[in-house]
């Protein structure tokens, strides 16, 4: 386990390591689903999160990186996420599985943002219209997908912010909700509803993306050539989850 040495900064496998720490190269695709609500609270169950509806769906994220060397080493990353309401701030984006192919990226991953990183596995290959991903655990396959990235592409760059919340039941910050955000610049965007292909295994990562309705069609599709951005301090939010009614 991480051991916080200061206010932002942490010791890990003999490293030192001083957040935020900067994203210099990683390569993305990423899908949006639409389920009903129930079966996202489903997902969520355990967590003081509750699913952000709109027109009475709730939303996932599938999404598949590669990072180059930074300072959380080199490795590809695949997540499956909700979008959530907390007690307060705006919706944001809670990961229920973060499975990666490196050791010392799960252990920052678990204990400096509380993010469910398990230790995976994977092909994930990148070509200039489509991505393929397998994910395994140990022997076990836990899913495949090919997605095919959207027909339009933006002249432009991307400059966006995503508030995120996390919450896990072990690690350095265990039981705590976290808030905070990802700012990120993305180059090379594509955009579109391009097909999507899947075959999801017998395992509880692969129940949960069935939940959030990942099993069908995407929503929207977006492919980035290039990702960066900082990656800095999830902060505590210690004010109790009230019942509210769903957002419209």
């Amino acid at each position: 386990m991480a051991q916080r040495v200061g206010d932002g900064v942490w010791q890990l496998q003999g490293e030192t390591v001083t957040l935020p720490v900067e994203i210099t190269s990683a390569r993305l695709t990423s899908a949006v689903f639409t389920t009903p609500p129930a079966e996202a609270r489903n997902v969520l169950e355990g967590t003081p999160l509750r699913p952000f509806t709109l027109f009475g769906r709730a939303f996932g994220l599938l999404m598949c990186v590669h990072y180059d060397e930074w300072a959380l080493k080199s490795y590809d990353e695949v997540g499956v996420a909700v979008f959530v309401r907390g007690p307060e701030g705006p919706p944001g984006l809670h990961f229920v599985d973060l499975p990666v192919t490196g050791v010392f990226t799960r252990e920052a991953g678990q204990d400096f943002w509380a993010l469910p990183k398990w230790l995976m596995d994977a092909d994930l290959r990148f070509s200039k219209m489509e991505t393929d991903v397998v994910v395994r655990d140990r022997a076990d396959e836990v899913m495949r997908a090919s997605f095919r990235h959207g027909r339009f592409r933006l002249p432009f760059g991307v400059r966006a912010t995503l508030p995120a919340w996390a919450y896990l039941e072990h690690g350095a910050q265990a039981r705590t909700l976290l808030r905070g955000s990802v700012p990120m610049q993305l180059t090379g965007v594509r955009l579109g509803r391009g097909a999507f292909r899947v075959g999801l295994g017998v395992h509880p990562m692969a129940a949960r993306m069935r939940a959030l309705g990942m099993g069908s069609r995407p929503l929207l599709t977006v492919h980035a050539e290039r990702l960066r951005g900082p990656l800095g301090k999830f902060h505590p939010v210690r004010r109790a989850l009230q019942p509210h009614p769903e957002s419209a």
